[in-house]
């Protein structure tokens, strides 16, 4: 058994890694077939990253809890280089935006690649 777990940590780690490196991106090219918008491209003007971390808690964790994932995209780090690419959650709007568009289908399942119980805790408050 220990021996399983010790694998199922290096993919979990595998997997972060990717994550925090932007590589993971379930949206890697637009639904056009374009390059996906890198993260600087997103943050011209929704930016800057400081702002998106500072908004209030909005997203339904799905435990009852309502978190902000950017907050915690990479676990409160102020290092742009550390955050995946937009596009690992968002999926990228048109130029211009449609008149009043809200991405309302924001995708955190690479979240729960380390977060498997699906919620947002700190590893600490789920493993003693």
């Amino acid at each position: 058994m220990g021996h399983f777990r010790m694998e199922l940590a290096a993919i979990a780690a595998g997997l972060a890694a990717a994550f925090l490196l932007g590589t993971a991106s379930s949206a890697a090219f637009a639904a056009d077939g374009a390059p996906a918008m890198k993260k600087a491209e997103c943050l011209a003007c929704h930016g800057p990253i400081e702002k998106l971390t500072a908004l209030p808690p909005k997203y339904d964790a799905g435990d009852g809890k309502l978190v902000n994932p950017h907050k915690f995209v990479p676990h409160d780090s102020k290092d742009l280089a550390k955050f995946p690419e937009c596009t690992t959650c968002h999926t990228p709007h048109t130029m211009p935006p449609p008149k009043g568009f809200h991405d309302k289908n924001a995708n955190v399942e690479t979240c729960f690649s380390c977060h498997h119980e699906m919620n947002f805790k700190k590893c600490s408050e789920c493993h003693k």
